[in-house]
């Protein structure tokens, strides 16, 4: 048994050392509140600076906390960065949204649709540090972002494969259904990164409804999906019975 007077491991697996990190989310203790205001003003930091650029002691300055308040709390810097990192995957898209999505009984093509909408959704409707976050994380990626994509992106991943899979035919081991499924969400993801303040070609995009934009992109994916899975000599979900 450990003792409880057993001071905290400092080192690289800060899930040990805070309620926060253990669970993925903030502690429900009495510092709730504190734990909660820390990650929204270091959010907005990481969002904006980027992973490399913001230090413990800017964030509890736009905290304004006790400048051992990240440790205390989160074990390190890299403790409370994978909280947000996983906040950011609750706040876009929940494990749990995808599974049930997945394990539904829904036919794959209205599968596939609530994926891509629901998505979109949390794309558009984004107003907070979240979506910045994510995207700064993807194009210059932390030490942490391997632990993310193998703990909260991964999973998401294999049930999206799976749908398209059960749409198309294909067995999971084809090289066909990996591109399948990055051609669908290479849009989606598009969207995601580009940050909607700046000029580009796409920029009206973000002012479309979100339901056109999820028709849209749902039919295209299908009948992409639908051709390559023929060519392929697969049958489609469509064409099945």
């Amino acid at each position: 048994m450990i003792s409880k007077k057993r001071p905290a491991k400092v080192g690289p697996a800060p899930a040990s050392v805070s309620p926060a990190i253990r669970s993925g989310r903030a502690s429900r203790s009495d510092g709730d509140a504190t734990v909660r205001h820390i990650i929204a003003q270091a959010g907005v930091l990481f969002a904006k600076r980027g992973y490399a650029d913001t230090t413990s002691k800017a964030i509890c300055e736009a905290a304004s906390v006790n400048m051992a308040a990240v440790n205390y709390h989160f074990g390190s810097r890299d403790g409370l960065y994978l909280v947000l990192l996983k906040e950011v995957h609750r706040e876009v898209m929940s494990l749990d949204f995808v599974r049930q999505i997945g394990h539904s009984v829904a036919p794959p093509a209205d599968k596939l649709y609530q994926l891509i909408e629901g998505l979109l959704r949390a794309t558009y409707d984004a107003k907070s540090w979240h979506i910045r976050l994510w995207a700064r994380e993807l194009l210059a990626p932390s030490p942490l972002l391997s632990q993310i994509m193998e703990e909260d992106t991964l999973p998401k991943f294999e049930v999206l494969r799976d749908v398209i899979a059960e749409l198309t035919g294909m067995p999971v081991t084809s090289p066909q259904l990996l591109r399948s499924v990055l051609s669908v969400m290479g849009p989606v993801m598009m969207l995601l990164i580009l940050d909607r303040r700046i000029p580009t070609p796409i920029q009206p995009l973000y002012s479309h409804a979100v339901q056109d934009m999820a028709r849209h992109m749902h039919t295209f994916a299908i009948a992409g999906l639908q051709a390559i899975a023929q060519q392929a000599g697969y049958a489609p979900a469509a064409a099945k019975g």
